[in-house]
């Protein structure tokens, strides 16, 4: 049964607390907006302020903003391409191979060492260089003065000395002979004594001349008295003609013999003189020997025969063997030294050798290998890649460490592989398959996505994601996104990504 909607019907208790209860909620409301803007307002976000801005009866959208999207290409002239420094390369397959790394070492090149000794005792008079010098070959590393050095200087001295009197004694016995055998011809020819005198003026035939010219006289003085008496129509006694003719005999006899004296004694002379020389050389090279073994070079033996200064008589050069560094000095000055005793130690540091360890179960990395060749590197040295030639790939496995040892050889021409530096070396084991590879700074990223600029035409820029795989030095290789033939940025390419999302980077 309903009650009538009239005043006085209506119960006073009822309209109160419908008062109170509208109240309440009124309060509770407030009390809940205000909360909730507190909340809006400590996490700072814009759109529970603008929630709470709003009229309780304004109709909210259910509908969210949408991202606006980047462009995917972009037009640069060809002009502004060159002021940008814009570069583009086209992509290819390519074989890079891959490498399973191991640790090394820089060491010196063991055929290019030197550990300098003196060859004799000695005292340091003079050390002109300093550890680390790089020296040329031939170069002067130390001085010495040395007694043993200064009498084989002597002894070398006066065999070159003997040598050259020895020349000029058979030079002066050959002239000899030559003029005596001149001297000869013109005897056997009946050459009258003037012409005689005449040509052999000034000329040497040494003591037998006198003996030979006195003789001839007298023969050809008994000849003409032999003429002289048979011409005198049977003046002369028989007797005398007898006597004259035998004295002409023996004049003849006597000329015929020393003729042939003097020519057997002019050879023997010559022979004599010539074994004098041969022994004087001989004396000269065995001096000249002994120098060589004090390290003696040919231009100081061509110089022997000017003592010079007495003092530097003595004096011993230690010079370089070869173009190198000084990498150990321990020569001092007035030091005395030995045999014994090592000055320096000279390293040709413009090639090393690169030292690994190759353990049992590593072996299979240099079995079956194609060339002879590994790469190595360093990060920690800013070394990138290089290639080394191996020397010796080892036989015996050491007892302690089970590994042999690899040995290649580097060219250091900057010096900036030092021996003792630890390196990575690499042996290829894979990269048979063509890829395609870029420049690793090709590549950009926009959050995890990987992506580069192609050009389609001369002014136009395509964003193309791409996929990547294997990182080799400075190329990485691409499994998705290109094919052969396609022209990338490999310059200039964070300006293009630049231009590409201004926009965005202007409305964050």
């Amino acid at each position: 049964m309903s009650v009538p909607d009239h005043p006085e019907n209506v119960n006073p208790l009822n309209i109160e607390m419908s008062n109170n209860n509208q109240t309440f909620l009124q309060a509770d409301s407030w009390i809940l907006r205000a909360l909730l803007l507190g909340l809006g307002i400590a996490l700072g976000g814009s759109g529970t302020y603008a929630l709470f801005s709003r009229s309780a009866s304004e109709p909210r959208s259910e509908e969210p903003n949408k991202e606006t999207e980047a462009p995917t290409m972009l037009r640069f002239s060809k002009q502004r391409q060159q002021t940008i420094g814009i570069q583009v390369s086209t992509v290819a397959r390519q074989i890079l191979p891959s490498y399973t790394w191991r640790s090394g070492r820089v060491a010196l090149n063991e055929e290019r060492i030197a550990h300098i000794n003196p060859p004799v005792e000695g005292i340091v008079r003079q050390t002109p260089v300093r550890l680390g010098q790089t020296v040329a070959a031939g170069q002067i590393l130390a001085v010495l003065q040395s007694r043993e050095l200064g009498q084989v200087k002597l002894e070398a001295y006066k065999a070159k000395k003997v040598l050259q009197a020895e020349k000029e004694l058979l030079a002066r016995v050959k002239t000899a002979m030559e003029n005596t055998q001149h001297l000869l011809r013109l005897l056997e020819a009946e050459t009258p004594l003037a012409e005689i005198e005449k040509k052999l003026q000034n000329r040497p035939i040494g003591e037998w001349r006198q003996q030979l010219i006195s003789t001839y006289a007298k023969r050809k003085q008994l000849k003409a008295q032999l003429d002289s008496q048979r011409a005198s129509s049977g003046t002369v006694p028989g007797v005398a003609l007898i006597q004259t003719q035998a004295e002409l005999d023996t004049a003849n006899a006597t000329l015929v013999a020393l003729m042939e004296e003097l020519r057997f004694q002019v050879k023997n002379q010559v022979r004599q003189a010539e074994l004098k020389l041969t022994d004087a050389q001989m004396q000269l090279e065995i001096a000249r020997a002994k120098l060589v073994l004090f390290g003696l070079d040919r231009d100081e033996l061509d110089h022997l025969e000017d003592l010079g200064d007495l003092e530097k008589l003595s004096e011993l050069h230690i010079k370089a063997p070869f173009a190198g560094t000084i990498v150990e000095k321990h020569a001092v000055h007035s030091e005395r030294v030995t045999p014994q005793f090592q000055m320096f130690v000279l390293a040709d540091l413009s090639s090393v050798w690169i030292n690994t360890d190759i353990f049992e179960s590593d072996l299979q990395l240099i079995r079956n290998r194609t060339n002879s060749t590994i790469v190595f590197r360093s990060t920690t040295a800013n070394i990138r890649q290089r290639q080394a030639e191996i020397l010796y790939t080892g036989d015996l496995i050491d007892k302690t460490s089970r590994s042999i040892s690899l040995i290649a050889q580097a060219p250091n021409p900057e010096r900036d592989l030092k021996p003792g530096m630890y390196l990575e070396v690499g042996f290829q084991t894979g990269g048979d398959k063509p890829s395609i590879f870029i420049p690793i700074q090709a590549v950009l990223r926009e959050a995890d996505r990987a992506f580069v600029f192609v050009q389609t035409d001369a002014e136009e820029f395509w964003r193309r994601d791409i996929s990547l795989g294997r990182t080799i030095e400075d190329q990485v290789e691409v499994i998705g996104g290109l094919q052969p033939g396609d022209r990338i940025v490999t310059k200039g390419g964070f300006i293009l990504k630049a231009e590409l999302f201004k926009d965005q980077m202007v409305g964050e």
